[in-house]
């Protein structure tokens, strides 16, 4: 069967796979919240065509398109104050290949502890953190095709409850012949259950409340249910309209299909003037149902090898999202 077949049909049979909609089924979810100021200003539309360190998020694949080596730092500032922190470093080893290192972090902050009793609060404090920690092997096969894939480590904490999990990443990137077009394709996430575990399940057990005089002060611990990484299939183009010396405009669309959520679209556009300095837009979650938000919008340039960023992420009713990012080759 040629490929032009085969890719409908793929995506056929994961549109009827994740058809319903599992919002709030999955662990891990801040796995979710992308990274990368340039992928984020074009609407999250980065799976076929990326320029810096953190397309290897989006796509292990893009990491082959690196010609030079390049450290990476995403700052994220997200509601409610929490913070996410994205770092990655890529090494182009010629002919062998380009190898990575990358790490999410996610934490919430002190929150004060509140229980049935005492809701105004006990005089603890607790927090969340989220970590995922991955190493990224990438090669070009040929002169249009691009392969590559993720391994990752994740670790979830609450208090004193934790649970972990491995995953892998896997993309394909493809420049067609048609030259401006590039084909993209990847499966983040893709792993083991997470389940917490630790003190805070531990409980008062009474084995037979109706007998007096036994050990009703027997520690039992609850069992908690395991859950699915947020597994993401994401297919997508990329093509550049315009491209001379001096100018370039690209448009990019993706097409998403997530095993906690409804299928959407991203779609994003840019313009970069001598490949140095860009301005960008987008839409995130086109087509999806109670979606919040969805405009996005920011710039960037080279200075020498140093990247700088910024992107704005308009989120509805829960405000905005301001993401800064640098980025150094050498």
């Amino acid at each position: 069967m040629k490929v032009h077949k085969i890719i409908p049909l793929l995506l056929m049979l994961l549109a009827l796979a994740y058809g319903q909609s599992k919002v709030g089924t999955t662990a891990g979810n801040f796995l979710q919240i992308g990274v990368g100021c340039r992928a984020i200003a074009m609407g999250g539309s980065a799976v076929s065509y990326g320029m810096d360190a953190s397309a290897v998020y989006w796509n292990p694949a893009l990491a082959a398109n690196l010609k030079q080596n390049q450290a990476y730092f995403n700052n994220i500032s997200w509601f409610a104050g929490i913070n996410l922190n994205y770092g990655g470093l890529v090494l182009n080893l010629g002919r062998f290949g380009n190898v990575g290192a990358s790490f999410y972090v996610m934490n919430s902050g002190e929150m004060e502890v509140t229980t049935e009793e005492r809701p105004e609060g006990t005089g603890e404090l607790f927090t969340v953190q989220e970590l995922s920690a991955g190493l990224t092997y990438s090669r070009q096969l040929t002169q249009r095709f691009f392969m590559g894939g993720t391994f990752k480590y994740i670790h979830s904490s609450i208090w004193n409850m934790k649970a972990s999990a491995i995953a892998v990443d896997l993309g394909l990137s493809y420049r067609t012949p048609y030259e401006p077009l590039i084909l993209g394709m990847s499966i983040s996430n893709f792993g083991s259950e997470m389940r917490l575990h630790g003190p805070d399940a531990a409980v008062r057990f009474d084995p037979d409340p109706r007998v007096d005089g036994n050990n009703d002060g027997i520690i039992a611990y609850q069992i908690t249910r395991s859950w699915d990484l947020p597994v993401t299939f994401r297919f997508g183009t990329a093509y550049e309209v315009i491209k001379s010396e001096f100018n370039t405009l690209l448009v990019s669309l993706d097409v998403l299909y997530p095993n906690n959520n409804e299928n959407y679209v991203n779609a994003g556009i840019e313009y970069s003037i001598q490949n140095r300095y860009f301005l960008r837009a987008g839409y995130r979650q086109l087509f999806l149902n109670d979606a919040e938000g969805g405009f996005t919008i920011g710039g960037g340039m080279w200075l020498k090898n140093i990247l700088i960023d910024y992107a704005y992420s308009d989120r509805g009713r829960l405000n905005n999202v301001q993401y800064i990012s640098l980025g150094l080759s050498f």
